[in-house]
């Protein structure tokens, strides 16, 4: 603080006189820096679910190296790769090794006993739930073991949870040569969920999830220009690559679903061309 020194009163004290302009500046400052504070605070209580998911699992970019398109559900995939020699090899592999698995987790029980545990279910009959255990999920990021799938599938039917597939994964980050290597461009379709828009905590639950909401990865909002508009959190990619084996499909083009994977999209055929 800035102080001005004056003589001596008659009691033989010092007097001061304070800059009241620096006070003023001094308090200013103080307050932004308290208001600042609290904003960061709020904003950061704004988006818990979206803002964790972009700190532990999103990216700053949904670009890719991998050759693919953008689906109407949020979701972009993998564009068929020229045939290889050995793709059709290693493909067979891989079913038979999801076929295993399927097999050994057949009650899932022993899958909660191994750690997989499911992934927002709704209890509806006939939906498929990812069972994903987090720890074959952080191996699966370094070198992929198809006896050992980041996710199991199972189908929610009368009799109880069936399982139906597996799903591998590769980092967010992957080159065309590294989705490959796990499972042939030529015949498996990966798939990522990307530009959605995340709501504020305060709203509904149907506005933040489901077909007919405005946010979330099945929201109404597919750009980063009406998300900002809406109050939203952009979110560009979350999670990382990701491919479906169903091995006891009956074609080929069910053991490896592709562009015409089921999709819980809430946009109709004409509003996707747009």
């Amino acid at each position: 603080m800035q102080l001005s020194k004056v003589p001596r009163n008659k009691f033989g004290q010092e007097s001061v006189i304070v800059d009241e302009d620096f006070v003023t500046k001094s308090l200013k400052a103080v307050l932004g820096l308290v208001l600042l504070c609290s904003l960061t605070a709020a904003l950061a209580q704004q988006f818990p679910l979206w803002e964790r998911l972009l700190q532990y699992y999103g990216g700053k970019s949904d670009e890719t190296p991998v050759p693919s398109m953008k689906m109407g559900s949020h979701m972009q995939m993998s564009m068929k790769g020229k045939p290889q020699p050995g793709d059709q090899q290693h493909a067979q592999q891989i079913v038979a090794a999801a076929r295993r698995v399927v097999a050994h987790y057949s009650d899932v029980n022993t899958a909660l006993a191994d750690g997989y545990k499911p992934f927002h279910p709704t209890g509806k009959m006939g939906e498929e739930v990812h069972y994903t255990s987090s720890r074959y999920h952080r191996l699966e990021q370094q070198r992929v073991d198809y006896e050992h799938p980041g996710s199991i599938l199972y189908k929610r039917t009368p009799e109880g949870m069936k399982p139906v597939g597996v799903m591998y994964t590769a980092p967010q980050d992957s080159t065309p040569q590294q989705l490959d290597g796990v499972a042939p461009l030529s015949i498996a379709t990966w798939h990522r969920h990307v530009d959605f828009c995340g709501g504020p905590r305060n709203l509904p639950l149907e506005e933040q999830f489901g077909p007919h909401a405005q946010f979330g990865p099945q929201g109404r909002i597919h750009t980063e220009e009406a998300c900002k508009e809406a109050g939203g959190l952009w979110i560009p990619v979350v999670f990382g690559w990701m491919t479906h084996v169903y091995p006891n499909a009956k074609s080929a083009n069910e053991v490896w679903p592709g562009m015409d994977m089921h999709m819980d999209a809430n946009i109709d055929e004409e509003e996707m061309k747009k």
